[in-house]
């Protein structure tokens, strides 16, 4: 039953780390592009359409590494198994789900409009 449990917790913390990779990948990727695209525009060029546009991967990226937390959060609410614990996941699975679908509702809107 130990062993059970350190597998486990070692998959809630890669699930983790996964999701803060995927997070920070993505925040790079857009920070280098958005950079690119400001230093366009200072130049005269208009780059409004792109940069809004950068926004759908960039939302791609944080839609997934949110999917990824929760995992780990579920993984280490049904190991830790109280009652606060339980109460603390179901908050923080609405808030990361709320997030998710609104965030998701705003890339569909901009995929659209393209």
């Amino acid at each position: 039953m130990e062993y059970t449990k350190e597998v486990l917790e070692f998959i809630a913390v890669s699930a983790d780390l996964v999701g803060l990779t995927i997070l920070l990948i993505g925040a790079f990727k857009f920070l280098g592009s958005y950079i690119a695209f400001e230093f366009k525009k200072l130049l005269g060029r208009d780059c409004a359409i792109q940069i809004r546009n950068l926004r759908l991967p960039l939302g791609s990226y944080i839609l997934l590494s949110l999917e990824f937390m929760i995992i780990s959060d579920i993984i280490n609410s049904a190991l830790s198994r109280t009652v606060n614990d339980f109460l603390l996941l179901a908050l923080i699975v609405a808030i990361r789900t709320v997030i998710g679908f609104f965030l998701g509702q705003d890339l569909k809107e901009t995929r659209d409009q393209q």
